[in-house]
């Protein structure tokens, strides 16, 4: 030890002084050598083990009363450091959005990795981090797949502290507030709240919430503009009904049901082999084409084998849940045909426009709304407008040919809409086709076996023969299917010897007798009216089950071997208006459109949002969500929504506010506060059920030989089938024409021709 500081010691021992004030000395001394052996007191991390040391000691209760001084001071060193840290220019550069230039892009990097975007703020201020985590117990070993605490997540308690305290520093740094009022604005937080939770430090204020919406809405826009000029597209749009209800009447304010409509671009995937600028062939050449009869229009031998195929996996699959959970019986694959890649749909919601789209002039304002102001296409290409698919629902697809019939003779391009290829989308035809097999098979409560008395049997709800609600009735449906497969799976193992797991030879047999005319016999049973209704409704639910199916798989091959049974169907059930459209359909597929052209169309009939396997949805059913969210938070906002800021604030940025609630329930471990979209179980359904077909001697051999009251079911693909033959082909063929190979329909015409 150096002399000097020997003798600074002895000096300090003479006069009593005390090791604080002879510490506050060393290490405030200016002298060279005292200044070297402080600074190897740092290098050696000495501080550190000095306040361990002393943090241990004053936790002795003798010394708590002596703490005092020592806190504050660590707590000063601590905040010091802090504040340092979190002025850094990195920090607030990363985390500042400003308000008139928040874009989608933006939004969507800051909520990358999903549920990390409060972590990534909570570990960005190590030295506030490493004090947050002490406070909430949290060891540093722990990762976000850890069990939440008390409901809790800590690291997103930790991100949204650093979050509040970096915002309170500086009210630029604000990409947190800014993102938690896009998330309480898009659920319909109400206003006064917002507004409380702004004074808090967790928001920013709505005033800059209409801000960063209105950026969003022209950045939405921007991306719209370029993708038209870049890529190949095509639009679906919808109906939205609003009901705006006025609590104090009065004659210049009544309750009013507003209609408009909404919209949404989606890209079609990049095609390698071709440019999106090359043109696509849609007719085939004359000499190409298949003779045109009535044949065209009935399903073939190989959609028949495509059929059988997978009503074999869906009775199968129906087996396999009727066993025990431990069975180590598996369903029958099914093999694809034409599955569309697996990319995830580039979309864009369009501006919602306040226009009856139920009318014929109706669905031409909001085309040229859409075309001119919606995506702004170019003058070139209204001069010379390429071909666009307009998907819709039937009666979209109805008034638009007949808009091209009135326009035929304009010499405009543009204005004669022959660039207009209406599209019928498949959500409708799923409740147009589940609602013709429900009324098909409903019957009376009187009549055994009907749907109408299963229904009294199993007293369900929300089902009803005059309005229909598509999700009670798709679930009904499907319960009585199981029941059904499960009956016919027990009569045939207690007539063999097979095993359980023979489910290949029990499923064929089932197949064998559904497919085709309804054959009881092939199950030993007696060949009564009433097991034909029963095995002619199973066939149709197969019907119903395999579209929804192939939807679900992204199976365009599958759709279109399932499109000519539908036609049958359609025609069966005395559904005019979607039969006629079916032939159109098929006729475009089978003998006027090119492959490449057919494939577009089927093509256009799905969209993956989210890119994975098996998440294939119908285009309109992505309309259809679209429209629920704009309903939700239009009726959230109360009488401050207006038509006017829901088409400029609102209805372009769903995908973004979607992205948000997503993240933010994530993050926060938010739990759904509803079951509607769980699936529930089915077995009490089933099992009663099955009570009433062996009660009644449905599918099984009947316990007496009472004669009960049965009325045949209509075969809804044999009648179909007759009236097509009857005329209704005929009729169809012969109002058909081509002209400057455009294919024309006089759709209002021929809606009261089929019967």
């Amino acid at each position: 030890m150096p002399q000097k500081l020997l003798r600074v010691l002895q000096a300090l021992k003479d006069e009593n002084m005390t090791l604080p004030v002879f510490l506050e000395e060393l290490f405030k001394s200016d002298d060279q050598q005292v200044a070297q052996w402080t600074g190897q007191f740092h290098e050696k991390l000495g501080a550190g083990r000095v306040l361990r040391i002393w943090g241990d000691r004053l936790n002795n209760k003798k010394w708590q009363r002596e703490d005092e001084d020592f806190v504050n001071s660590a707590v000063d060193v601590v905040v010091s450091r802090t504040l340092d840290h979190l002025n850094n220019n990195d920090i607030k550069q990363h985390w500042r959005l400003k308000y008139k230039l928040v874009t989608e892009e933006k939004v969507k990097s800051l909520l990358n990795n999903d549920f990390r975007f409060l972590y990534r703020y909570a570990e960005g201020a190590k030295y506030l981090n490493r004090f947050l985590k002490g406070l909430l117990e949290e060891s540093d070993h722990e990762l976000l797949s850890v069990p939440i605490k008390n409901g809790r997540r800590p690291s997103s308690v930790r991100g949204c502290i650093t979050a509040m305290l970096i915002f309170m520093l500086s009210r630029e740094v604000n990409a947190f507030q800014t993102i938690m009022g896009l998330f309480l604005h898009c659920t319909g937080c109400p206003k006064r709240v917002l507004q409380a939770l702004s004074g808090l430090g967790l928001s920013v204020s709505y005033s800059q919430v209409q801000k960063v919406l209105k950026s969003l809405t022209i950045d939405a826009r921007e991306q719209v503009k370029k993708a038209v000029t870049k890529h190949d597209w095509y639009i679906v749009y919808d109906n939205i009904n609003i009901a705006n209800k006025h609590h104090h009447q009065r004659i210049d304010k009544r309750d009013t049901f507003d209609n408009g409509t909404a919209a949404t671009l989606i890209l079609f995937p990049f095609d390698k082999a071709r440019s999106p600028a090359a043109p696509l062939c849609l007719f085939r050449p004359e000499d190409e084409r298949p003779e045109l009869t009535a044949e065209l229009f009935f399903p073939k031998d190989v959609d028949w084998e495509v059929f059988q195929r997978v009503c074999r996996s869906h009775i199968s699959a129906a087996i396999v849940r009727s066993l025990p959970k431990d069975s180590a019986a598996v369903a029958i694959p099914i093999l694809p045909i034409k599955k569309l890649d697996i990319n995830k749909t580039v979309l864009f919601p369009l501006q919602t426009m306040k226009l009856d789209e139920y009318t014929i002039a109706g669905n031409l304002a909001v085309l040229e709304r859409i075309t001119r102001d919606g995506l702004r296409l170019p003058e070139e290409w209204l001069a010379d407008p390429k071909n666009t698919i307009v998907a819709g629902d039937q009666m979209t697809v109805s008034r638009l040919l007949t808009l091209k019939i009135h326009r035929i003779v304009d010499t405009d391009p543009y204005q004669s809409l022959s660039w207009v290829h209406p599209t019928l989308q498949l959500f409708h035809l799923r409740m147009n086709l589940c609602g013709t097999i429900f009324r098909t098979h409903y019957g009376s409560p009187l009549h055994t076996g009907s749907l109408a008395a299963i229904n009294i049997f199993i007293d369900t709800k929300r089902l009803s023969k005059d309005k229909l609600e598509f999700k009670a009735t798709d679930e009904f449906l499907r319960i009585v299917f199981d029941a059904m497969v499960k009956m016919l799976y027990k009569s045939l193992r207690k007539g063999s010897a097979l095993d359980e797991l023979d489910i290949p030879k029990l499923t064929e047999t089932i197949t064998n007798s559904i497919c085709g005319l309804p054959s009881p016999s092939l199950f030993g049973l007696p060949c009564t009216t009433v097991n034909a209704n029963a095995l002619l409704l199973l066939r149709d639910i197969a019907v119903h089950i395999e579209l929804d199916e192939a939807i679900k798989a992204g199976d365009i091959g599958r759709i279109s071997h399932l499109l000519p049974i539908i036609t049958l169907m359609m025609h069966g059930g005395g559904n005019t208006n979607y039969a006629l459209e079916m032939l159109r359909l098929l006729y475009g597929i089978r003998h006027l459109w090119t492959d490449e052209w057919a494939t577009r169309i089927l093509s256009s009939m799905l969209v993956n949002p989210k890119g994975i396997d098996g998440e294939w949805m119908a285009t309109d059913m992505l309309q259809e969500n679209h429209n629920y969210l704009l309903k939700s938070i239009f009726s959230a906002k109360g009488s401050n929504m207006t038509w006017e800021y829901l088409r400029d604030s609102i209805s372009t940025n769903i995908r973004t506010f979607q992205a948000i609630s997503r993240m933010f329930e994530r993050e926060v471990g938010v739990r759904s506060n509803s079951t509607k979209h769980k699936k529930s179980s089915t077995a009490k359904e089933i099992f009663t059920i099955e009570q009433y077909l062996q009660k009644n001697g449905i599918l099984c051999e009947p316990e007496s030989s009472k004669c009960k009251e049965v009325v045949a079911v209509a075969d809804l693909q044999r009648l179909g089938g007759d009236k097509m033959v009857g005329g209704s082909i005929a009729r169809f063929l012969d109002r058909h024409r081509i002209d400057n190979a455009v294919d024309l329909e006089e759709t209002e015409a021929l809606e009261n021709v089929i019967n």
